[in-house]
């Protein structure tokens, strides 16, 4: 009985061995049957003692080397064409390469890749070294390289790597090769512009291309006869926009262009990928030729987010698409784009185009708490350096003089006033009437009597929700005929307040609750006014310009009014002499449009006044030693930048040609103030005479300072007119009002706000007054004159006069020879 017992024993010893056996991990488990023990990774002999470990074989480099290239050769398809092209790479990088070795090292690698272009392009490393031999090759290797990828050069331009292969090709192909490459891309723009790599490929295709290309690439978007046959008539490559397409087509044919391109254009939009500049002109053409609801809702697909927005305001067509937005963009839509130019304010305000889109803004959004937030702190930031830059002084004066011909050129002013559109129904229900009143480009209806409504088209244009309702409304109106168009516009009416009121929360969702009732109540509901007929005006904005300005202008030290005119009064001088920062010194010392910066900072446009007759009261020598110091001064320093603008600083400011002229102009507007002597202006006109000009007329006479004592005859205030005309009597030649009229030009004249209207008055023939002194404050008898005085021989000698019956015929001739007269005298003189 005891040995069985004590045979027992090693059972528990092994049962305790196999729980501290590492290589066992579950618990308790028995050993398998036959005496075998589990595999593990130390095992023991029999008498319980561990094998010795077998030493492994430690392989040298080369082996390890060897080891790991035959995995990669298994596993990896092309690795050693890839690795022998690298090393071949790494000898033609460096720029000490002796041309002639490179051009060896570039045959040698397009060898070893010959026939296996399309694998490679797709690696990381093999497109950079394939992208190399294309740069550093010749035509011959270029020509081998597009000939193996033509036929699939589509697909690679979708390739995360094979697109950089084609961006290369195409911007190393000479001018003569593009149109077969855009030959190749036929059928496939739309498609390639709805994906990130191929949007980047029609983009750098679209920068080389020729006017004819370009209009053939955006010509895909009209029609799938444009992508075939280059149109009926093969016009495709004629079409510079869609509404010379559009012009003189029949209702069906319009119809069928908008809708094919909304199914093209709509997607790239939704995606956000608008940077191309193809796309540019895309938008700007749908935005332009679409009805009102369509704008509508194109409106709010590309200010969803507003940072795709801004990638185009650098191009043209982009910045006009932008503005478009912005102006029929309900307040919503105009503050995600507000909100996303946060930080991108000065490079928008130095850009050629992305400025204008900056005045717009300021121009059209009501809700000047949150602009005064993000885009006024960042203009105050920039003053300083943006006064000397043409496209920031437009920023300012779209503040000081909004809407001025004079300070925007033709194609910004265009663009900062797009046509109005208007929409019918309050709730954006599209419109579907050919000769309705809605003053549209296209329309989509193709019959008058509204049967061809439910064209299979209509579910681009129209929502799903506005389709339940026009049914519901029909078959209500069906039911009731008399009272159902009262009650439907009765119920669209609460439905688009609380779809304004439903904006507002979102909108103070997004603010934090901070100045969200306070903007609420400056804009009002986010749907516009319905007017007579069921109409609404896209984008109508319900807050007074004059309070606009005057809420971002801002009253107090720490304003933007503050701001400007104590960095205008700080370089008033050097601002004078530039060609575009003078305009803003006038605006600035004229206190703005209607005087609006002279109420807000009365002491800031004093400074500015006080400054320029400081720099008009010295003699010209005086100007000279104090720029040569000044050169001096930055010669010691190493800047030698500075030393640019020594001329236009040595000249005095009645003698230099912009300055004398903006003084001119600054004068002049003084008898364009509704108050007559009161304004800013002519506050001006009499510090200049008295403290710089009075008694030193004999100085000025006879150079180019002329301009600034003529625009003092004719500046509107009395005492100064009468003055200067008995001071430069004796000095002039004639009556002082003829010899006063060569200076004022018609384009001295304001472009905008009550002066403009003024302006017009002056061209009206009147009875001129016989001294100057008898005239009323509030006439401007010289500058009634100007008209009359440019009729006389001696404007004849100007450049900008041209010669007229009045200036080269005589008195005769002025009076009005009619056409016979002047046949007989014609037929005389041949006799």
């Amino acid at each position: 009985m005891v040995k069985p017992l004590k045979a027992a024993q090693p059972a528990k010893g092994g049962k305790t061995a196999v729980k501290q056996s590492s290589g066992n991990k579950r618990k308790g488990e028995a050993a398998p049957a036959g005496g075998a023990a589990r595999p593990a990774k130390k095992f023991r002999a029999e008498n319980g003692k561990p094998k010795a470990a077998e030493p492994l074989k430690k392989l040298s480099s080369k082996e390890k080397r060897a080891t790991i290239r035959e995995k990669k050769l298994a596993l990896k398809k092309n690795w050693e064409v890839i690795h022998d092209a690298t090393l071949l790479w790494e000898r033609l990088r460096p720029k000490e390469t002796p041309d002639a070795e490179r051009r060896q090292l570039v045959n040698d690698i397009l060898k070893k890749v010959k026939g296996k272009l399309l694998e490679l392009v797709n690696h990381h490393t093999a497109s950079r070294v394939i992208q190399f031999c294309i740069k550093h090759g010749g035509e011959a290797e270029r020509k081998a390289v597009m000939e193996e990828v033509r036929a699939n050069i589509v697909e690679l331009s979708k390739s995360k790597y094979g697109h950089f292969l084609v961006r290369k090709l195409v911007n190393t192909a000479k001018k003569d090769e593009v149109p077969g490459i855009v030959r190749l891309f036929r059928g496939h723009v739309a498609q390639l512009l709805r994906q990130p790599y191929g949007a980047d490929v029609i983009t750098d295709l679209y920068d080389v291309a020729s006017t004819a290309d370009r209009n053939a690439m955006c010509s895909e978007f009209y029609g799938k006869e444009f992508v075939l046959f280059d149109g009926l008539t093969g016009e495709a490559g004629r079409l510079h926009s869609l509404q010379q397409l559009m012009a003189g087509a029949p209702a069906a044919k319009k119809r069928a262009i908008l809708q094919h391109f909304a199914k093209s254009l709509i997607p790239i939009m939704e995606k956000a990928l608008v940077h191309p500049p193809i796309t540019h002109r895309l938008v700007k053409d749908y935005l332009e030729c679409s009805t009102g609801m369509t704008v509508e809702e194109a409106v709010e697909t590309l200010s969803a987010t507003g940072e795709a927005l801004l990638r185009m305001v650098h191009t043209h067509e982009g910045a006009a698409a932008a503005c478009m937005v912005l102006a029929y963009g309900t307040p919503k839509d105009r503050k995600k784009v507000v909100r996303a130019m946060k930080g991108h304010v000065a490079k928008m305000a130095a850009d050629e185009w992305g400025h204008v889109v900056l005045c717009m803004a300021l121009g059209c959004v009501d809700d000047t708490a949150l602009t005064g937030k993000i885009i006024v702190p960042e203009i105050k930031d920039l003053l300083s350096e943006g006064v000397h830059e043409a496209t920031a002084v437009r920023v300012l004066l779209q503040l000081l003089a909004p809407d001025s011909r004079r300070h925007f050129p033709p194609a910004i002013y265009d663009m900062l006033h797009p046509p109005q559109r208007t929409v019918k129904g309050s709730t954006g229900k599209a419109v579907t009437d050919l000769e309705g009143e809605e003053d549209e480009v296209l329309d989509f209806d193709v019959g008058g009597d509204g049967e061809e409504g439910d064209d299979d088209g209509d579910d681009l244009f129209t929502a799903k929700k506005d389709k339940k309702k026009n049914k519901a409304s029909a078959g209500k109106k069906g039911g009731d005929a008399d009272g159902g168009d009262k009650a439907a516009a009765d119920k669209a009416k609460p439905k688009a307040k609380g779809r304004g009121k439903q904006a507002e929360d979102e909108d103070a969702d997004e603010d934090g609750g901070d100045g969200g009732a306070k903007r609420g109540g400056e804009e009002g509901e986010d749907d516009a006014e319905v007017g007579p007929g069921g109409e609404r005006v896209l984008g109508a904005s319900k807050k007074d310009p004059l309070v606009r300005r005057r809420e971002l202008l801002g009253g107090g030290p720490k304003s933007l009014s503050a701001a400007l005119t104590a960095v205008v009064a700080g370089a008033a001088a050097a601002l004078m002499r530039s060609p575009h920062s003078c305009e803003l010194v006038v605006e600035v010392a004229r206190g703005g449009e209607g005087g609006l910066l002279a109420e807000l900072d009365e002491a800031g446009v004093g400074a500015v006044q006080e400054a320029l007759v400081e720099d008009a009261a010295r003699s010209p020598e005086e100007v000279k030693e104090a720029a040569g110091a000044r050169i001096g001064d930055d010669d010691e320093d190493g800047d030698a930048a500075a030393a640019g603008p020594s001329s236009a600083a040595a000249e005095h400011v009645f003698l230099n040609f912009f300055s004398s002229r903006a003084l001119r102009r600054l004068l002049l507007a003084a008898a364009e103030e509704i108050d007559g002597a009161g304004g800013a202006a002519a506050g001006f006109a009499k510090q200049l005479w008295e403290r710089a000009v009075k008694g030193r007329c004999k100085q000025w006479v006879g150079t180019h300072a002329e301009k600034v004592l003529a625009a003092l005859v004719h500046c509107g205030v009395p005492e100064v007119q009468a003055a200067a005309a008995k001071e430069l009597k004796p000095l002039v030649k004639g009556p002082v009002e003829e010899w006063a009229s060569k200076f004022v030009s018609h384009k001295d004249k304001p472009h905008h706000g009550p002066g403009a209207a003024h302006a017009k008055e002056q061209h009206q023939p009147q009875q001129q007054p016989a001294a100057v002194s008898a005239t009323p404050a509030g006439a401007t008898p010289a500058a009634a004159k100007g008209k009359q005085g440019a009729q006389t021989p001696a404007t004849a000698k100007g450049k900008q006069q041209p010669q007229t019956p009045a200036t080269a015929g005589g008195k005769r001739a002025a009076q009005g020879q009619d056409s016979g007269l002047k046949g007989k005298a014609k037929q005389a003189k041949r006799k």
